[in-house]
C-alpha cells in the first residue's frame, strides 16, 4: 500500500501575524514536527502546499524528497482548493493520502498509524467525542473529491459526497490543537512541554 500525506501551508497567517509553519516547538518547527510524526509511522510521500512566503518555507525545509506545489492563487481561494492540488498530485502516486493543515503540528505518529487501519473512504481523528486532524481518504474518495464543486471545504465534500467514514477514538490531545492566534499558539507550547518531558511519543 502506498501511503501519502499533503500538508497546506499556503495561507496569510493574518490573525496569527506570523509565519505559522516556521514557529518553533521545542528544537523543531511547526512544518517539521508534522513531517516527522507522518515520517515514522513510514508516510514518506510528503506533498507541502505553499503560497505566502513559499520561497522562504521551500528554503527553511531543503529536503529533495519533500514536494512543493505552489497555490499561487492562494489570496483569492480556500484551503479546499490547496488541498486539491494536492490530490491531483498524490493521486496516481497514493492509495491512501492524509490531509492536515499545517495548523495542527502535535498530534502523534500512533494516530497516523492507527488512521492507516480504516477501512472505509475517509478516516477522522476523534478525542472525547471531538473530531481534529489529519482526515486520511482512500483512493475512491480521493477521485470524487477531485470533482466536488461545493462550499464548505473538505469536511462538507465528505458529507455532501456521502462518503462513507469512520471515526478514529484517539488518545492523543494534539489532533485538536490548531494556532490561529498567539493565544492558541501558547496553548500549543503548554500542550508540548506536557508531552513526554517536552519532547513528542
Amino acid at each position: 500500500m502506498r501511503t501519502g500525506a499533503i500538508i497546506t501551508a499556503a495561507g496569510r497567517s493574518s490573525r496569527m501575524g506570523v509565519f505559522k509553519p516556521l514557529l518553533k516547538i521545542g528544537n523543531l518547527t511547526a512544518i517539521e514536527r508534522i513531517i516527522t510524526s507522518f515520517r515514522a509511522a513510514s508516510v514518506n510521500s510528503i506533498v507541502i502546499i505553499t503560497g505566502n512566503n513559499a520561497q522562504e518555507l521551500e528554503n527553511s525545509l531543503k529536503d529533495p524528497e519533500i514536494v512543493f506545489l505552489r497555490n499561487s492563487l492562494y489570496e483569492h481561494n480556500e484551503m479546499f482548493d490547496s488541498i486539491k492540488i494536492g490530490l491531483d498530485y498524490q493521486k496516481e502516486k497514493c492509495d491512501k493520502i492524509f490531509i492536515t493543515p499545517v495548523d495542527v503540528p502535535l498530534f502523534t505518529s500512533d494516530t497516523v498509524k492507527a488512521l492507516l487501519n480504516c477501512k472505509k473512504d475517509a478516516g477522522i481523528p476523534v478525542y472525547e467525542g471531538r473530531t481534529g486532524h489529519p482526515i486520511i481518504l482512500g483512493s475512491e474518495a480521493v477521485a470524487r473529491i477531485l470533482k466536488y464543486s461545493g462550499s464548505g471545504g473538505l469536511r462538507n465534500a465528505i458529507t455532501e459526497l456521502s462518503l462513507e467514514h469512520e471515526y478514529i477514538e484517539t488518545e492523543d490531545q494534539g489532533i485538536l490543537y490548531d494556532m490561529n492566534t498567539q493565544e492558541d499558539y501558547a496553548g500549543i507550547l503548554k500542550l508540548f512541554s506536557g508531552l513526554s518531558g517536552g519532547e513528542k511519543k
